[in-house]
């Protein structure tokens, strides 16, 4: 049944309240509703969820649970003493949530089994909840999602998913970063590839970058390895090779994937970008020059100001302010022309509910395990026309312990 039927035959006082843990999802909630022509209500804060609760429209809302404790994501409550306290006492006088609320809980796997989902129970007593999950929660001192909803009212399985076509199956290839990456076989390889058919005078002028090419495979530095992978990939893999698909790099820290960006565009890769969640901002790099050279929140802050000057061709310190436009024009280049933004390089950031068709690979060089690990190589699930995404990793994503 859809979203129109049922406000067609829903009961006069009926009302729906969507919520998740992250903007990107949050957005893209209000996105596809919004889609169908169809009105959605978007809380702002706190206050306006209270607000909205409180009176008896809109009927339709989406929230991110955190707003039931007047915070907002990335704001921890971790065991505060008193907090729930706290919480009654925000409330307007005589606040009662209004009408038959229905409340879908999206990612109920997170925040989900402690003092935000207490808070959301207290102010929507009457509330019926119903929690969707990839991943339940497979820690032992955490309340699993089946304990915190009940029992399941529907269970759908990967292999399921994959046999009717809704999503794609992965292929896993673990990669050893000290692989002998300067055979010869392999400069050979990518040299082979990016010479078919060409002329002589172009022959001739990509003599110059293989040069560099080969430095790249040749060096000792891990990053550098890494990077000249990747590249070799570029050059040889078909969707990658051919723009019709893209990648991405998770990174072990915000410092490291800048870093990372530096090797690729020296290479002459620039059809790439860094999403994380740094902001820079020059109040961070004040008193951080040292006698010794830059140090690593210098650089992270240099790399950044370039990144967005290049991007927006325009004067760095300018450019440098606008981290979040960047961010929004960065991943809906990469959504619609995979060809133009091949590779983001990202840390936690866009793992979770970000839906991008033309993902195809995916490059792990960061320790994950259990339901993060998971979230993060469902990105190159998507359906868009191949029979696989494909995870690539180093080092191997959990312990063997």
């Amino acid at each position: 049944m859809g979203v129109g039927q049922f406000a067609e035959r829903r009961s006069t006082d009926a009302r729906v309240l969507i919520i998740t843990d992250r903007t990107e999802l949050d957005e893209q909630i209000e996105k596809v509703f919004k889609g169908v022509n169809e009105e959605i209500h978007r809380t702002t804060s706190g206050a306006d969820l209270i607000e909205k609760l409180n009176a008896t429209t809109p009927w339709l809302l989406c929230s991110l649970i955190h707003k039931f404790g007047g915070k907002e994501e990335g704001e921890e409550v971790g065991d505060i003493p008193g907090y729930i306290e706290e919480v009654k006492k925000a409330l307007p006088p005589a606040f009662k949530a209004k009408g038959d609320l229905v409340v879908f809980v999206d990612e109920c796997h997170r925040t989900q089994s402690g003092l935000l989902h207490e808070s959301m129970k207290l102010i929507l007593p009457n509330a019926l909840f119903i929690g969707f999950t990839g991943t339940p929660l497979l820690k032992a001192d955490k309340q699993r999602s089946i304990e915190v909803f009940g029992r399941y009212i529907h269970t759908y399985k990967f292999d399921e998913a994959v046999r009717d076509k809704v999503v794609v199956d992965l292929r896993y290839e673990a990669r050893d970063i000290d692989q002998k990456i300067t055979a010869q076989a392999k400069i050979d390889q990518w040299f082979g590839a990016k010479t078919k058919g060409l002329n002589d005078v172009a022959l001739a002028q990509l003599k110059k970058k293989w040069g560099t090419m080969q430095k790249v495979l040749s060096s000792q530095s891990r990053l550098e390895k890494i990077v000249a992978d990747i590249l070799l990939d570029m050059a040889t893999k078909d969707r990658l090779q051919g723009g019709r698909g893209n990648a991405m790099l998770v990174s072990g820290s915000i410092y490291q994937a800048c870093k990372l960006y530096e090797l690729f565009t020296s290479h002459g890769f620039d059809k790439c970008a860094i999403v994380t969640s740094y902001v820079p901002s020059i109040s961070q790099i004040k008193g951080e020059e040292t006698g010794e050279g830059e140090t690593e929140t210098l650089r992270q802050y240099d790399i950044y100001k370039k990144m967005l000057a290049a991007w927006f061709k325009e004067d760095p310190d300018k450019a440098v302010q606008k981290a979040e436009k960047f961010e929004k024009q960065v991943k809906e280049k990469f959504v619609k022309e995979p060809g133009q933004m091949k590779l983001l390089i990202v840390v936690d950031k866009l793992l979770t509910g970000f839906d991008a068709p033309p993902a195809t690979y995916l490059y792990i060089d960061k320790h994950m395990q259990d339901h993060g690990l998971f979230q993060a190589i469902c990105r190159v699930n998507r359906l868009d026309g191949d029979d696989f995404g494909a995870l690539r990793i180093d080092p191997p994503p959990c312990s063997q312990n």
